[in-house]
């Protein structure tokens, strides 16, 4: 398009040169005269309009002509001219501000985060975000941090009063009935052993022998050993105690009432000792001990880490965990307008500030991309953008001084 612009100046130019030269030798015909007026004053016009579109990017025909080469002359000025409009006039820090606040940044920021969720590519990102969050997490730092809380917490734990606690509700869930029913049945099955039976007639007989009495009493202790053999004597005591302890199976035995109240009298008693809560708490920073917290938790962080980061690289972790987490996340923040508008007003006042402190920026960036390039090279660009206009200026300096020449010409002729 610039060539052709260019190429149809020079014709317009050349037509009215031709013109003017062709009606020379008949200049005592009227009307080619006339004609010649308007080919006359459109060679001057065309000129006059190529003399300035040239003078305004170098030197016409190459001479030094003073007021010529106007942009290389006055490269500084003008840029100075196009930084200063565009930085205090396109772009003044009030334009930039009203504009930004016409925009609600913090909505079209939550509407594009969450189209973009959704296509293959914000997948990739939640993952890459994660992986990236995961790995720079300071984990050897956590260790001690873990550490510490840990111990703090264990030292404020009262075992005493946790034993007291679980005591009283193991009394309340019957804990102490159950260890005692446990006690009688692992009782009955050792008394219904045979060996048991045996065992205990023998210990009876040898105890009946041993007894030392005399007259009546020997006779007749003499004549019950005669009567009882040991396995008869065993199978009594058995008896006996398998009587027993059906007794004590009674949920309304006094004896069974008895042994449970004394038990719970005897722990409690034993957790109110100071001994007892002394031993505790050595048992405590023993086992705390035990733990070796450092290598636990370090072992225990770095796993944690590893399934963590093993994860997030799983096929169902983007779509099925995170992204609805973060949509979620994001619904929530919508339906609460007000935290909407506060975040809207902090990015509002944080865009301002950066406007404030980098404006200047704007400037020095036009003028350090212009100063980038040559006189050739910023004429050439000027000449390709805007060239082809210039290029009509001289056309329609011929054509209007064709025109002008005419109407003076007929001007001429009416007055004369």
């Amino acid at each position: 398009m610039k060539r052709n612009t260019r190429y149809m100046a020079t014709v317009s130019l050349g037509v009215m040169a031709a013109g003017f030269l062709v009606t020379l030798p008949f200049d005592s015909i009227p009307w080619v005269r006339f004609v010649r007026s308007g080919f006359e004053a459109g060679l001057v016009g065309g000129l006059a309009d190529w003399f300035a579109v040239t003078a305004l990017f170098r030197h016409p025909l190459g001479l030094p002509i003073p007021h010529t080469a106007i942009l290389p002359n006055n490269r500084d000025k003008v840029t100075k001219a196009l930084v200063s409009t565009v930085q205090n006039e396109l772009l003044s820090k009030e334009s930039i501000r009203d504009k930004i606040k016409q925009f609600a940044i913090v909505t079209k920021l939550l509407d594009g985060a969450e189209s973009h969720l959704r296509t293959e590519s914000g997948a990739k990102a939640i993952v890459d975000i994660s992986d990236y969050v995961v790995r720079s997490l300071p984990w050897e730092q956590l260790a001690p941090v873990l550490e510490r809380e840990i111990r703090r917490r264990l030292d404020d734990v009262d075992l005493s009063n946790l034993a007291s606690g679980l005591a009283q509700y193991g009394f309340a869930q019957n804990w102490d009935g159950k260890a005692l029913d446990f006690v009688l049945d692992f009782a009955e099955d050792y008394i219904n052993r045979e060996s048991t039976v045996r065992q205990m007639g023998a210990m009876a007989s040898a105890a009946i022998g041993n007894i030392q009495a005399g007259g009546l009493m020997s006779f007749a202790l003499n004549a019950f050993a005669g009567f009882m053999s040991e396995e008869r004597l065993g199978e009594t005591i058995r008896g006996l105690l398998q009587a027993q302890i059906w007794e004590l199976r009674s949920e309304h035995s006094r004896t069974r009432i008895g042994i449970t109240e004394t038990l719970r009298d005897k722990l409690g008693a034993l957790l109110e000792r100071p001994e007892t809560k002394a031993a505790l708490d050595a048992w405590k920073g023993d086992m705390t001990e035990r733990m070796r917290l450092p290598e636990t938790l370090g072992a225990f962080l770095e796993q944690t880490r590893d399934r963590l980061l093993a994860y997030i690289h799983t096929e169902d972790y983007p779509t099925r965990i995170a992204l609805p987490i973060i949509q979620q996340a994001i619904g929530r923040l919508r339906s609460d307008e007000q935290k909407i508008e506060q975040i809207e007003t902090f990015v509002q006042i944080k865009l301002a500030e950066w406007i404030e402190h980098n404006h200047h920026k704007i400037g020095g960036l036009i003028e350090e991309n212009i100063n980038k390039y040559d006189n050739e090279t910023l004429i050439a660009l000027i000449e390709d953008k805007i060239g082809s206009d210039l290029q009509w200026i001289r056309v329609n300096g011929a054509i209007c001084g064709f025109m002008i020449g005419i109407v003076l010409a007929g001007i001429r002729l009416v007055a004369g």
